[in-house]
C-alpha cells in the first residue's frame, strides 16, 4: 500500500525526537513515559491512490513474567479487506458506504528484528494479527526492536480508517502491540460492535508527509512542519498515549482556545455553530479538570469529519460526525473519553460500560450543570428506553439476559447500545443518587488517581466507590452488571 519514504524524512524525525514537549507532566505520567514502548513511524500519503506508505520501528520490552517466542501486533487495517468480516453492522452499511462498497488492507514489504529480516506471519481469526518471531525468545525485562515497512490501502468509507469527499480518517491504521494480560497476548479480533480495542500507553514519534493542501488534526504535539515541492512533513511527538490518530482535510478551518495548560483546537468545515462546538469542548475539559483530575496533555483536538457513528475517541483527538443533530452532546461525550479510555484505560471488549457508560453519564452531568438539558430528563429517557426494550424482549423470550457483558456477546448493535450506554448511565446515576455528588466525585477522583495510564479492571473502579461510599455502592454495580437490578420509573 505505501510507497518508498525518503531518508530525509527519517532524519527530520530523528531531529524532532530530541525536542522536549512543553507540557507539564505529573509523576505518574513521567513513570508511564519511562515504562512505555517506543513507536517511531515515518509515513507519507498518496492522495490520488489513497495509500499510506510507512516505515515503523517499535522498541518492545517484555514487562510480563512470561517469555515469548514472538511479538504480536494488531493490524486493524486488514479488517477492511473484502474477505474480512465487515467493520460495520449491516444496519450502518448504507451510511458507511455512500458511494458503494470499497475495500482496503495492509501489506508488508519487510519485517526485521534487531536489524535482521524475520519470517513474519499474518494470523488471527480474520488475518488481523501480525506475529513477529524473536530468535531465542523475549524474556522478562528484555527488549527487542521490530522494524516493518508496509502500505495501507484506504477504503472509501465513513469509518475510523478511510477517505471521503472532505476528510481522511486515520484511526487504528498502523500495527499496534497486543496488550498482555495474565501473561498472554490479548489477540482479540475486530468486532463490528463497539470499540474492540485494548491498548497500553506508549510513546510516539510520528512523521507524516502530505500534499500541502491538507490541514491536520492529530494526536500529540506538532514539533516541526517542513514544506517542500508541494508537500509538508509534519513531525509529532506524543508521550503516554494509547494510540496515534489523525484527520486530514483540505477544507478545515481552525478555532482555538486555552483551558488551563491545554490548547483546545476545533477543526471544522460544515458546522454552522463552530464557536458553540469549541465552547462545549472547552467547557467539558474544564468540568472534568475540576471534578476528576487535570488533563495532562498540552493539546486537545476536536475534528469534524465524515463518520457513520456519532463520534470516535483517540488520545488528544476526537472525531465528530459532520451533519449531526447533536454536536454538543457528541463533543462532550468524546471529551469525557479523554479521561476514561484515554488516561484511564480499560478492556473495551470485556467491560465497555467502564468507558462508554461512564462517559455518557458524565455527559449528562455536564449538560445538567450548564442548564442545557436537565439530568432528570436524560435519565427518564434512559429509563423509558431500557424498560421498554426489556418489556418487548420479555414478550418473545422466556429468559432474558440482562447482564452487562462483553461486546461479542450482544446479538446486535442496538442491544450493545442499550446495555452499555443506556443501562450504564442508569447504573452510574443510581450510584450518584445513592451516595450523593460529593462521594461520587471523590470516588471517581480516587479511581482516576489509582488507574491513570494503566488498563484498569472493573474491580478497581467498583472498589474505589465501595471504599469511599460504602458497600452498598459496590453492590449497586454488581447488581447492574449481573442483571439483577430493579429499575423503576423516574419522575420528570
Amino acid at each position: 500500500m505505501k510507497k518508498t519514504v525518503l531518508t530525509l524524512i527519517a532524519l527530520c524525525l530523528l531531529a524532532a525526537c530530541c525536542i522536549t514537549l512543553a507540557s507539564c507532566k505529573t509523576d505518574k505520567m513521567k513513570t508511564a513515559v519511562k515504562n512505555g514502548d517506543q513507536y517511531t513511524i515515518v509515513a507519507s500519503y498518496d492522495q490520488s491512490a489513497h495509500i499510506l506508505s510507512a516505515v515503523q520501528t517499535v522498541r518492545v520490552t517484555n514487562r510480563s513474567e512470561n517469555s515469548f517466542d514472538s511479538v504480536k501486533f494488531h493490524i486493524y487495517a486488514n479488517q477492511y479487506r473484502q474477505e474480512a468480516n465487515s467493520v460495520v453492522p449491516n444496519v450502518y452499511r448504507a451510511k458507511a458506504y455512500p458511494n458503494g462498497d470499497s475495500y482496503g488492507d495492509i501489506s508488508f514489504d519487510s519485517v526485521k528484528v534487531d536489524g535482521s529480516p524475520v519470517p513474519y506471519t499474518v494470523e488471527g481469526v480474520d488475518c488481523d494479527i501480525l506475529s513477529v518471531p524473536i530468535e531465542g525468545g523475549l524474556f522478562p525485562d528484555s527488549s527487542a526492536t521490530v522494524e516493518m515497512t508496509y502500505q495501507v490501502q484506504l477504503a472509501n468509507i465513513r469509518h475510523r480508517l478511510g477517505y471521503n469527499d472532505n476528510t481522511v480518517n486515520l484511526g487504528n491504521w498502523y500495527p499496534v502491540l497486543c496488550h498482555i494480560d495474565n501473561g498472554n497476548y490479548t489477540a482479540s479480533p475486530y468486532y463490528n460492535i463497539g470499540d474492540p480495542f485494548v491498548t497500553d500507553v506508549a510513546n510516539y514519534n510520528v512523521s507524516l508527509t502530505l500534499p500541502d493542501n491538507y490541514v491536520v488534526a492529530s494526536t500529540g504535539e506538532l514539533i516541526e512542519a517542513t514544506k517542500a515541492d508541494g508537500f509538508v512533513t509534519y513531525n509529532y511527538k506524543a508521550e503516554a498515549v494509547r494510540d496515534f490518530a489523525a484527520v486530514l482535510s483540505s477544507q478545515f478551518t481552525k478555532l482555538s482556545q486555552t483551558v488551563g495548560g491545554t490548547q483546545v483546537n476545533y477543526y471544522y468545515y460544515a458546522d454552522t455553530e463552530p464557536e458553540a462546538s469549541l465552547a462545549t469542548a472547552c467547557g467539558m475539559l474544564e468540568y472534568l479538570n475540576k471534578n476528576v483530575g487535570t488533563y495532562p496533555y498540552s493539546q486537545y483536538n476536536v475534528a469534524e469529519t465524515e463518520f457513520c457513528y456519532g463520534g470516535m475517541e483517540y488520545p488528544n483527538l476526537v472525531m465528530i460526525t459532520s451533519g449531526s443533530n447533536s454536536y454538543k452532546e457528541a463533543i462532550a461525550h468524546e471529551t469525557a473519553h479523554q479521561w476514561f479510555y484515554g488516561i484511564v484505560g480499560n478492556n473495551q471488549i470485556a467491560d465497555a460500560w467502564m468507558d462508554e457508560g461512564l462517559s455518557e453519564y458524565l455527559t449528562y452531568l455536564y449538560m445538567d450543570s450548564t442548564g442545557a438539558t436537565p439530568l432528570t430528563r436524560n435519565i427518564l429517557g434512559c429509563t423509558q428506553t431500557y424498560v421498554g426494550y426489556v418489556d418487548v424482549l420479555s414478550r418473545y423470550y422466556e429468559n432474558i439476559d440482562r447482564s452487562m457483558r462483553s461486546i461479542d456477546s450482544y446479538k446486535n448493535d442496538s442491544e450493545y447500545v442499550i446495555f452499555t450506554y443506556v443501562k450504564g448511565s442508569l447504573m452510574f446515576n443510581t450510584v450518584y443518587e445513592t451516595v450523593g455528588a460529593t462521594k461520587f466525585w471523590k470516588s471517581l477522583k480516587d479511581y482516576f488517581d489509582q488507574a491513570q495510564f494503566t488498563v484498569a479492571k472493573s474491580s478497581q473502579l467498583i472498589g474505589c466507590f465501595a471504599t469511599a461510599c460504602g458497600e452498598e455502592a459496590g453492590n449497586i454495580f454488581t447488581r447492574f452488571i449481573e442483571g439483577k437490578e430493579v429499575i423503576g420509573t423516574i419522575k420528570n
